[in-house]
């Protein structure tokens, strides 16, 4: 990876070469996190929920993947199961703006 980045930076012309972290999450995300799950969840009697979610799968996860649910679940007062979809949903948004990005501008249609 290193001998690429090398030949794209020569190629390029760059005089410096250095890396780009990824910005690490911080409490206005989880701020974020705790207003959609507000808005999103309702309460018909039961647990919340999302209404939008009309299927239900088991999906394997590491354990320390769970711990961490588990325990943001109790900070923003959710169960750790709707965090989880909540959290994968907004993945797989993210993954599909990128990926539909560079073809079109167009906003996604609702699946």
């Amino acid at each position: 990876m290193a001998k690429k980045v090398d030949r794209i930076g020569k190629i390029l012309g760059a005089t410096r070469q250095f890396s780009i972290k990824t910005r690490a999450a911080g409490p206005l995300d989880l701020v974020q996190l705790r207003e959609e799950i507000n808005e999103r969840l309702e309460s018909r009697g039961g647990r919340p929920s999302d209404p939008e979610w009309a299927l239900r799968r088991v999906i394997p996860l590491k354990r320390s993947s769970w711990n961490f649910l588990r325990e943001k679940s109790g900070e923003l007062q959710v169960n750790p199961g709707h965090l989880a979809a909540i959290i994968l949903e907004r993945g797989i948004e993210s993954f599909k703006r990128r990926r539909h990005g560079a073809k079109s501008r167009k906003p996604l249609a609702a699946d």
